[in-house]
């Protein structure tokens, strides 16, 4: 009898947070599963509101929700180890030959331990080790820790130590989710090398995925158009970029810049227009109308979505975090200082010279193109095939 054909092994993607609602880590966590099944991996994803996720090649499970931790609106979904007959149940029934989770919890930690269990390549995707909390907060370190003890079953491996209690709570958290898995996943170098020197074990700097080019070219003449599309977080600094605005005005005059902000409510700023929430299609058009898109967190950010949203559209961005300077290279410019005052001379600079903006351009491109969905999933079938 002629031989079957070899079919490519499924791949099962995991995250514990809701997929109704867009951050950083569920917009990396589609568009991996989305390269997938457009490269012909067959791909099987296991979150909260998975539904959500109509991809065609894509096979969608939800599990039953209990719930949600308040502040954080996490979906809680019960304990690990109640949890790991269905995630076994959907190994079995889909013939997976590799796992890859998103998130931290109780849904991610089930995934690792049945993947050890049954001899399954697991990869753990890190989207920040650089958790931030208040230091007002860090008397509730022990019930953090307490909580997600009880929730993962995680109890023994390393410690961070490196900040106040809370956020050593919180990156110890993710620390040990990391320890579980074959291979850590960081989408930047510099939390590649935090986390390997944290103890996370074997820890590849391997990006998210850039969306397929859509360049357009600025539109000519007008002001300079700048976006800042981010949660409106503390640790996002919207501020900075709202103070840095009305020094430009102050200098310039209200027609010469122009910021737009996706994302908040409406503060009266001369020079800027807030959007509120909009949808993916619309942060496009907005980039497509902008000459560069502005990250002004410090400190914080592994690899801001928006940055590749923006090389793929041929849109450098401006940093304030000179480790994003580096991370970026060429795709980006980053402000002489940190702060409003840094950002507001920077933005002077280009308003008076948009050539300063060109070789920036060309460098967001040749980033964007070495991270398409094709080049993505090669490297992460490289990687699986190396457990």
């Amino acid at each position: 009898m002629p031989e079957e054909p070899a079919t490519t092994p499924a791949v099962l993607m995991v995250c514990d947070y809701s997929l109704r609602y867009l951050g950083g880590a569920q917009t990396a966590f589609i568009r991996q599963a989305e390269a997938l099944a457009g490269e012909g991996v067959p791909v099987v994803v296991l979150a909260p509101d998975a539904d959500e996720l109509t991809t065609e090649g894509v096979a969608t499970i939800a599990p039953p929700r209990r719930g949600s931790i308040p502040v954080l609106d996490l979906p809680l979904l019960g304990r690990a180890r109640d949890l790991e007959p269905l995630v076994a149940s959907v190994v079995r029934r889909h013939r997976i030959g590799a796992i890859v989770v998103h998130s931290e919890f109780a849904l991610a930690a089930a995934a690792l331990a049945v993947g050890k269990r049954l001899g399954i390549p697991v990869l753990h995707t890190v989207h920040t080790f650089f958790w931030r909390a208040p230091g007002a907060l860090a008397p509730f370190a022990p019930i953090v820790s307490r909580v997600h003890s009880t929730l993962t079953g995680i109890r023994g491996g390393d410690r961070y130590t490196g900040s106040h209690a809370l956020n050593n709570a919180l990156r110890t958290m993710t620390l040990r989710t990391a320890q579980r898995a074959d291979i850590v996943l960081s989408p930047s170098r510099h939390q590649a090398e935090a986390l390997r020197d944290a103890g996370a074990g074997r820890v590849e700097a391997f990006s998210n995925v850039a969306q397929p080019l859509q360049v357009t070219e600025p539109a000519a003449g007008g002001p300079l158009r700048l976006l800042w599309v981010a949660r409106f977080a503390p640790e996002k600094r919207v501020d900075v970029a709202l103070d840095a605005m009305r020094k430009v005005v102050a200098a310039i005059g209200v027609d010469r810049v122009h910021l737009d902000v996706a994302g908040g409510t409406h503060r009266p700023v001369p020079g800027v227009t807030f959007h509120g929430a909009v949808p993916g299609e619309r942060v496009a058009e907005l980039m497509d109308a902008a000459d560069a898109a502005l990250i002004t967190s410090l400190g914080f950010d592994n690899q801001p979505m928006v940055a590749l949203e923006a090389f793929a559209h041929g849109r450098p961005v401006i940093v304030s975090d000179p480790v994003l300077g580096g991370e970026f290279g060429d795709a980006a410019l980053l402000t002489p200082t940190p702060d409003a005052a840094g950002l507001a001379e920077l933005i002077l600079q280009l308003e008076a010279d948009r050539t300063l903006l060109d070789a920036p351009r060309d460098g967001a491109l040749a980033y964007a193109r070495d991270r398409v969905a094709a080049a993505h999933v090669a490297r992460l079938q490289e990687l699986i095939a190396s457990v």
